[in-house]
């Protein structure tokens, strides 16, 4: 409706200031309405002047709410790209530390076996035993490190994303004896009574060798932290899942350090003194989860630890 009261001077000051305020009362129906032909033209070409300034103003804030997500984003590939160097510099700190001890034990046990081939060298009457206890302790080195460069592999495969599955038929429960078997000899060096509660066939769709590493991890780590105390391992069904339990006796973990364990290079605080880049619960996560499942823990300090897997049939 047309303005009354004020000047014409009056009003086109009023509208300026509302404009400059970032507002406008002019419209479409206050320009037709308007009966002075001359001021019908102002206030037109006031509204066109507002729109114009808040068409300005709006790819103006688009512009600039673009350029902070540019930014954000550098930022985040930035964080990223100091992450991965950190993780690759920590990885291979770790993994020089952990490949030097079974390089150096390797050479010092290849110049005492190549001391009896030397000309005319004499083997003692118990030399034969002593070189066979060198060649096993050559056999447990030589395992050590290719389990050492099976993992820089894997580690390699999933961060390249190239870490694939090869799922097919298997029974869970023979995966766990499998391993358990290959643990025999050293679960009897160690005395530790390990006890098997798998009465029931706990059939799926699984990578077997993936499980296999999974289970081999956490029975490994069980032996390692558990203070040769006796391990309980249980398989069994729960509605569409199977369920697999390891459970030791030894040193626990700290509640504050559960949420850190399934990280890269994590070790416990109480046993960093044991070997091992910290990766094979990491690596059992990353398995069980493109599996489909899950993992957790379940532990406290001085009372051992309970890992469970949980694999989808």
């Amino acid at each position: 409706m047309p303005w009354v009261g004020n000047s014409p001077t009056d009003r086109i000051l009023m509208h300026l200031a509302e404009i400059g305020a970032g507002r406008c009362t002019i419209t479409d129906d206050t320009v037709v309405s308007e009966r002075d032909p001359e001021m019908s033209q102002v206030l037109l070409g006031l509204l066109v002047l507002y729109e114009d300034l808040s068409y300005a103003s709006q790819q103006r804030a688009d512009a600039e709410a673009a350029l902070r997500l540019v930014a954000e984003e550098r930022a985040r590939l930035l964080e990223d790209r100091r992450q991965a160097v950190t993780a690759r510099d920590q990885f291979l700190a770790v993994a020089a530390h952990e490949l030097r001890t079974p390089l150096a034990t390797l050479a010092l046990l290849v110049d005492y076996l190549i001391v009896p081939m030397a000309p005319h060298s004499k083997t003692e009457p118990g030399g034969v035993v002593v070189q066979m206890r060198q060649l096993a302790m050559v056999k447990r080195q030589v395992d050590r490190l290719t389990a050492l460069v099976v993992e820089m592999l894997d580690v390699s495969r999933i961060t390249r994303g190239s870490f694939q599955l090869n799922p097919a038929p298997v029974d869970l429960r023979d995966v766990v004896r499998e391993v358990l078997d290959r643990f025999d000899l050293e679960i009897q060096r160690s005395h530790v009574r390990v006890t098997v509660n798998a009465p029931d066939p706990a059939p799926g769709i699984w990578d077997a060798a993936r499980i296999d590493q999974v289970i081999t991890n956490l029975i490994s780590n069980a032996l390692k932290y558990g203070a040769g105390r006796p391990i309980e391992v249980s398989v069994r069904v729960e509605a569409s899942q199977a369920v697999v339990v390891v459970r030791d006796h030894g040193i626990g973990i700290p509640e504050d350090e559960q949420s850190k364990i399934f990280g890269p290079f994590a070790r416990v605080v109480a046993a960093k003194h044991h070997v091992g880049l910290g990766l094979s619960l990491w690596m059992a996560r990353q398995i069980v989860q493109a599996s489909g499942g899950g993992i957790k823990v379940d532990s406290r300090p001085g009372q051992g630890s309970t890992f469970t897997v949980e694999l989808p049939l």
